[in-house]
C-alpha cells in the first residue's frame, strides 16, 4: 500500500484535515473517529482495505488533530453529521460506505437519519446508543488527558499507555496519540480542544439516536467489544439485542476487545471488509 496522501477541505463549518488511502476515483469508505481521536485511528483498517477498487478517507472530525477548532456552539452529532455528507460529496462520492467508531458511530446514525439514500452501508464499531454509567465516566475522565503539558511527545506516550485502555498497544497507537501534539511553549500539549470534546459528549442530539434506528435500512455491521473499560460498557448485551430486533439488516460481530482493542483486530478487517464488499 502506498502512503495516504493528505489533504485539507473547506466545509461550510469550518477547515477539517483529511487522509485517503487508495485512488481518488475508487468507492469511498468514509471513515469517523470517535470523541477525542483524529484521522489516525483508523490507519490499521485503511491500510488493510483500502486498494485499487476501493478508496479511504479518514479526516480529523473539527476541534480534533490539524482540523479547525470552531467556536463552542457549532458541534453536536446533527453538526458533525453535515459535515461528513459534505467531505463525501466535496471528494466526489453521491454515494459511499461510512465505518464510524465510537463517536463515530453516533455521528454515522445520524447521517443515516437525514440522508440514508446516500449510504451504501454504515459499520458502527463499538457504539449504538448512549454507553453505560461506567463507561461514561471512563470516558469523560479520559478527556483530562487533553490538558497534559509533557517535555517529550515519548513521555506523553507512556502515559497514555500506562492507563492501560488502547490495548493491545502498538505503533498505530503510538501515532494516533503523537499526532494529536503540539508544540506548547517549548514543550508539548494536545491541540485537541477538550471544550469541543465536551460539547460532544453532552450534545442533546444524543437523544435523537435510538429513535433514528429504523432508518438504518442499508446493511449494517456492528462490531462489539465484549471487554469493558474500567468496569462499564459501551454497548451493553441490552443495548445490542435492542438495536438487532430494531435494525433487520444488522449483521452482529463480537470481540473479546475492549473498545480501543477492537480497532486494531484482524477479525474487524475481516467483517467490515466482507460489508464492503457486499454493498451495492
Amino acid at each position: 500500500m502506498r502512503q495516504p496522501s493528505e489533504f485539507d477541505l473547506t466545509l461550510r463549518s469550518g477547515t477539517v484535515h483529511a487522509q485517503r488511502f487508495g485512488p481518488a476515483d475508487a468507492p469511498l469508505a468514509l471513515c469517523v473517529h470517535g470523541l477525542s481521536a483524529n484521522m489516525h485511528a483508523f490507519d490499521y483498517l485503511a491500510e488493510r482495505i483500502a486498494g485499487e477498487d476501493r478508496q479511504v478517507v479518514a479526516f480529523d472530525l473539527r476541534g480534533r488533530g490539524r482540523s479547525e477548532v470552531t467556536p463552542l456552539g457549532s458541534y453536536g452529532l446533527a453538526a458533525h453529521a453535515r459535515d461528513v455528507l459534505e467531505v463525501a460529496t466535496l471528494v466526489g462520492a453521491d454515494r459511499f460506505d461510512l465505518v464510524g467508531w465510537s463517536l463515530g458511530a453516533m455521528i454515522g446514525i445520524t447521517v443515516a437519519s437525514v440522508a440514508a439514500e446516500r449510504l451504501r452501508s454504515i459499520t458502527l464499531i463499538d457504539h449504538c446508543k448512549r454507553e453505560d454509567a461506567a463507561a461514561h465516566t471512563a470516558v469523560r475522565q479520559g478527556l483530562n488527558r487533553l490538558d497534559a503539558v509533557v517535555d517529550s511527545p515519548a513521555e506523553y506516550l507512556a502515559a497514555i499507555r500506562s492507563a492501560g485502555l488502547a490495548t493491545p498497544w502498538s505503533s498505530y497507537w503510538e501515532r494516533l496519540y503523537s499526532y494529536e501534539l503540539g508544540p506548547h511553549d517549548g514543550r508539548f500539549s494536545p491541540v485537541t480542544d477538550k471544550a469541543a470534546c465536551v460539547e460532544d459528549l453532552d450534545s442533546p442530539d444524543w437523544d435523537r439516536v435510538v429513535p433514528a434506528w429504523p432508518k438504518l435500512t442499508m446493511p449494517v455491521l456492528l462490531i462489539r467489544a465484549t471487554v469493558g473499560i474500567r468496569g462499564g460498557f459501551v454497548v451493553t448485551e441490552s443495548d445490542r439485542d435492542a438495536i438487532r430486533l430494531a435494525v433487520p439488516t444488522l449483521r452482529l460481530v463480537e470481540l473479546d476487545r475492549n473498545h480501543f482493542g477492537v480497532m486494531t483486530d484482524d477479525r474487524s478487517v475481516d467483517a467490515i471488509a466482507k460489508l464492503l464488499a457486499e454493498a451495492v
